[in-house]
């Protein structure tokens, strides 16, 4: 019997060994970032000991509410809000994103190449995608906005390496996972 499980156990050793080595590494819960203030709630990557991913705190600019960068700065996700709660006739439309797209798009700051609708959970809004300069480096960047709860909520994610930041699983993970919650 004492023979049977050392091979046994050598074999779960071999397998977890292998497992790690396919994975990239071990990976460690990934950071959930929620705000009863702003109803909403989104998980910040976290990546490989190899290549892990470091949370921005905000600095005093209004509305930056979180976000995260790779180590080599070669992908940024960010969560901000613009307060219209002052504005009770608000719409996100076509018209107020002119307004909401100047911090990402424009002179200096990079190009806008599409807007198109979304929704979230019944939530209507819009995806901005194009490239965008930060730091002296050129991103694609993938900007959804939605207006709930008297806040434009926007939701970024940047990639270096790819023409389109969905293409970045974590990227892609981090906008997947934004929520609003109901009051």
């Amino acid at each position: 019997m004492k023979s049977l499980i050392l091979p046994i156990r050598w074999f779960l050793t071999i397998a977890s060994i292998y497992l790690a080595v396919l994975s990239g590494g071990s990976l460690a819960n990934a950071a959930v970032w929620q705000s009863r203030d702003y109803y909403c709630q989104v998980t910040l990557p976290d990546g490989t000991y190899i290549l892990p991913w470091y949370a921005m705190s905000p600095s005093n600019e209004g509305g930056a509410l979180t976000g995260a960068r790779r180590q080599d700065f070669g992908a940024l996700v960010y969560l901000g809000v613009v307060d219209v709660k002052d504005k009770p006739h608000f719409k996100l439309d076509d018209k107020s994103l002119k307004e909401l797209e100047h911090g990402y798009f424009g002179t200096g700051l990079g190009f806008l190449n599409d807007t198109k609708p979304i929704s979230l959970g019944g939530i209507k809004g819009y995806r901005l995608t194009g490239r965008h300069r930060f730091n002296g480096r050129n991103y694609a960047i993938v900007v959804d906005m939605y207006l709930d709860h008297g806040f434009v909520y926007q939701v970024a994610g940047l990639s270096e390496l790819y023409n389109n930041p969905l293409q970045d699983s974590e990227v892609r993970a981090y906008m997947q996972s934004f929520r609003i919650f109901g009051e």
